[in-house]
């Protein structure tokens, strides 16, 4: 919260006013985002009877680049946390929630999904290299897997893109992106929302968060007009069979 005190302003019992109690320009960037959240390896994925699955398939089945805007605050005020309309030239472009922003920070607001980019992921087993690790007296096989991102962009303008994907295992190489490992224990995953409601579904074993823990990978690119780009990348983690 941040409260303005507003000086010499008196009211009648009954009475109403709209006051405008501050008003300052903002630098903003508009900006392409793409997020695409882990999901359970195939091992997990088995022990999910058919509603399940279905859940799943609809929820990894069409990633969506979002439109936003990143507003640097400059202003002597904090920015608080309500709806915030966005306009351009006297048009409505969209509806985001604003997020508290300290003066001096920065905040990405959402204006819509970009339809005009489109993405295909695709991701792949590539092998398993068996008792590839011990610990505790067992043995746990190595599962390598590789995946792609692809983007076309066909609007009539270059866009600048951030690219996320987490993956639940260790990233091992993105090409040009850069790899993060995450704490799944004290970041609470990172994402902003917490454990999926999927990660209810199973009871994980305790050696899983001992061999594997996620990775988050990210992509900074300007994809011009008409242009597309793909974005590879490889990760692994062990299972006991």
């Amino acid at each position: 919260m941040f409260i303005f005190t507003v000086k010499n302003l008196t009211l009648k019992k009954g009475e109403r006013m709209v006051l405008p109690v501050a008003e300052f320009p903002l630098e903003y960037t508009d900006l392409y985002t793409l997020e695409i959240p882990f999901a359970p390896p195939p091992e997990v994925r088995r022990s999910f009877n058919s509603q399940r699955q279905a859940e799943l398939a609809k929820l990894f089945h069409a990633p969506k680049v979002m439109h936003k805007i990143r507003l640097r605050n400059k202003s002597p005020y904090p920015l608080t946390t309500a709806p915030a309309i966005i306009q351009q030239d006297g048009r409505l472009l969209g509806q985001g929630m604003m997020t508290y922003t300290p003066a001096g920070g920065s905040v990405d607001l959402t204006i819509t999904t970009a339809v005009d980019v489109s993405v295909k992921k695709s991701d792949t087993e590539t092998g398993r290299t068996p008792n590839a690790a011990t610990r505790g007296g067992y043995k746990y096989d190595r599962i390598n897997l590789e995946g792609s991102i692809s983007l076309t962009n066909y609007r009539n303008k270059a866009v600048e893109l951030e690219i996320v994907r987490y993956v639940l295992g260790n990233a091992s190489d993105a090409g040009k992106g850069r790899i993060e490992k995450v704490n799944v224990h004290e970041g609470a995953w990172q994402i902003g929302r917490g454990y999926p409601n999927w990660w209810r579904w199973y009871s994980w074993p305790s050696w899983w968060h001992h061999l594997n823990g996620m990775s988050r990978v990210q992509w900074k690119i300007k994809l011009e007009a008409g242009k597309s780009v793909e974005l590879p990348y490889k990760w692994h983690y062990f299972w006991r069979g």
